[in-house]
């Protein structure tokens, strides 16, 4: 009785290490995805406010350098950990997916602050905001994968970041043929498709999040 009693101890204590390090993952991807999150609400402020001081690029860059932060340390603990709640490979590219997204949100924010166009243009403005519905996604889709079974909470996630990413493609464009027509100073036409370019970019590199996770899914259910 006495040795069941330790056995079923050791176990616990056993079992109890083990979770408690899936958590310490799952909080990096968690934290990753928070922050990218962060980034695009200072972003999508930055352009919507008149103010000339503009401290939000400032943050956002501090973030990047926090997701730069998560990435090494989730790299470090991967190699250091027994078990894992998935592949080790699809772990570290979840979490450079998720990076990767954050430093195209960062790279936006830097053209915008040092291009100074002369205005913030309305196909802009509705490339930020499908940042941030985009990786409020990404938070969600992130969150369900600590609970891999559900398997309906991450597809429709997995979904709606591709419907978004597939509209932002069409923002782009439209925003592109237009400014062929319309902008005449070639500089300026030239600042404003970097900006735009970067805004788009960060919606396709969420894409790939979505395709991460959904690899992770099938290759764990």
């Amino acid at each position: 009785m006495l040795r069941t009693y330790i056995n079923a101890m050791q176990q616990g204590v056993f079992s109890s290490m083990f979770r408690n390090k899936s958590d310490i993952f799952f909080d990096h991807f968690n934290q990753s995805a928070e922050n990218a999150t962060e980034m695009a609400k200072l972003l999508l402020e930055a352009i919507s406010t008149n103010d000339e001081q503009k401290p939000q690029y400032a943050a956002i860059n501090r973030l990047r350098t926090k997701s730069q932060e998560i990435t090494r340390e989730l790299f470090a603990e991967s190699g250091r950990a027994l078990v894992s709640p998935f592949e080790r490979s699809d772990m570290t590219d979840l979490v450079k997916a998720i990076d990767t997204v954050a430093g195209y949100i960062n790279i936006s924010a830097r053209r915008i602050n040092l291009y100074q166009p002369k205005e913030i243009t309305p196909p802009i403005k509705e490339l930020a905001g499908l940042i941030v519905d985009i990786c409020a996604e990404q938070e969600r889709c992130i969150l369900a994968l600590a609970q891999i079974k559900k398997v309906d909470v991450i597809t429709e996630s997995v979904n709606a970041i591709k419907k978004l990413e597939h509209y932002a493609d069409n923002v782009y464009n439209k925003a592109v043929a237009a400014l062929l027509v319309t902008e005449t100073n070639a500089i300026e036409l030239i600042k404003y498709n970097e900006i735009l370019l970067a805004l788009e970019t960060a919606t396709d590199k969420a894409k790939l999040v979505g395709d991460v996770a959904e690899s992770i899914v099938v290759k764990n259910t």
